[in-house]
């Protein structure tokens, strides 16, 4: 009974990793987690694997309720999948994703 809660311990203290759909490499893992934005489809983390490419060109986002942030679009550096975004600057409302890396939960497994 003890060697059993030892062995659920030590598997709840290892991170879980997050994968690129395209190309399953490992882009993030839980040890950064910050949260999930059920509302918006994502995962934020607060720091990246070396395979997640940022594209240094700032553009307005799209995405309803998001009018005026700015965003760097993330990639897949193996497959160029598109991963999602990092906020650069936001409205206050959405402040709390700033500078955070928010992947769509379709391109990660």
């Amino acid at each position: 009974e003890q060697q059993l809660q030892e062995r659920r311990s030590d598997a709840a203290a290892m991170p879980m990793v997050f994968m690129c759909a395209g190309c399953r490499r490992p882009v993030g893992d839980t040890s950064s987690w910050v949260l999930n934005d059920e509302e918006s489809g994502c995962v934020l983390l607060r720091s990246v694997a070396a395979s997640v490419a940022v594209d240094p060109e700032r553009k307005v986002s799209k995405l309803p309720g998001e009018y005026g942030c700015m965003v760097e679009t993330l990639f897949c550096s193996g497959c160029s999948r598109t991963l999602g975004s990092i906020y650069r600057c936001t409205s206050r409302n959405l402040d709390y994703k700033r500078d955070l890396f928010c992947f769509s939960i379709d391109s990660v497994e």
